[in-house]
């Protein structure tokens, strides 16, 4: 009869998972975080926000400067573009 070798012999298999203990094996995955329907409504409001605040910019401007639709309307069509590209950046961060 033989007798086996309980004994870690020093060669592990490296596969990607880690073993504990108890004889598991562990993935290495990280798991990803879940996005709260909050975070968007969030994301949401922020665009408004901005949207709202380039109107009031634009506003002033054409008051400031007496140049009556383009201060609004470019200050209307920068805060739009930019508040896509926040929402664009925002969506696509990883955390």
């Amino acid at each position: 009869m033989s007798e086996k070798n309980l004994e870690p012999s020093g060669k592990e298999e490296s596969s990607g998972k880690e073993n504990d203990p108890s004889g598991f094996q562990k993935d290495s995955k990280s798991k990803e975080k879940e996005i709260s329907p909050w975070e968007f409504a969030g994301l949401g409001m922020e665009f408004a926000v901005i949207v709202v605040g380039s109107v009031y910019l634009g506003n002033y401007l054409d008051t400031k400067f007496h140049s009556s639709p383009f201060g609004l309307l470019g200050a209307c069509l920068l805060g739009f573009s930019y508040g896509i590209y926040y929402i664009i950046y925002r969506t696509t961060l990883k955390k």
